[in-house]
């Protein structure tokens, strides 16, 4: 499953609002972010996404959860999308938003070394 950890990162709640409605162009298509939501006790987030690919559409959630000191950038396993360039890239983006966001964050163990800008 493809994940970023984004080590020193504060809280969950504080990567939540690093992130907002979006919208990227990439070749052959569009990467989103329509919605978010996180939970009462902000420990857990979830990101609405839309990956159109080639005209292929992919509706998904990209979870953000906390652990220590750390919070994952991975997809909710509930919507098990394609793991496609655009996905992934999508993923990377989000991971990078946050990471600049705050000096102190620095990218953990991931599977996504390529998609990290």
């Amino acid at each position: 499953m493809p994940h970023i950890v984004l080590e020193k990162a504060k809280s969950v709640k504080s990567c939540y609002d690093a992130i907002e409605q979006d919208i990227f162009k990439i070749e052959g298509g569009i990467l989103k972010i329509t919605d978010k939501y996180i939970n009462a006790k902000g420990t857990s987030a979830l990101l609405e996404s839309v990956a159109v690919e080639g005209g292929k559409v992919q509706t998904f959630f990209i979870q953000l959860s906390s652990k220590s000191e750390a919070v994952t950038v991975r997809l909710f396993p509930l919507t098990d999308p394609q793991k496609s360039k655009g996905v992934k890239t999508l993923m990377g983006l989000i991971a990078k938003k946050i990471k600049d966001s705050n000096v102190d964050i620095s990218y953990g163990k991931t599977n996504l070394d390529d998609f990290l800008l």
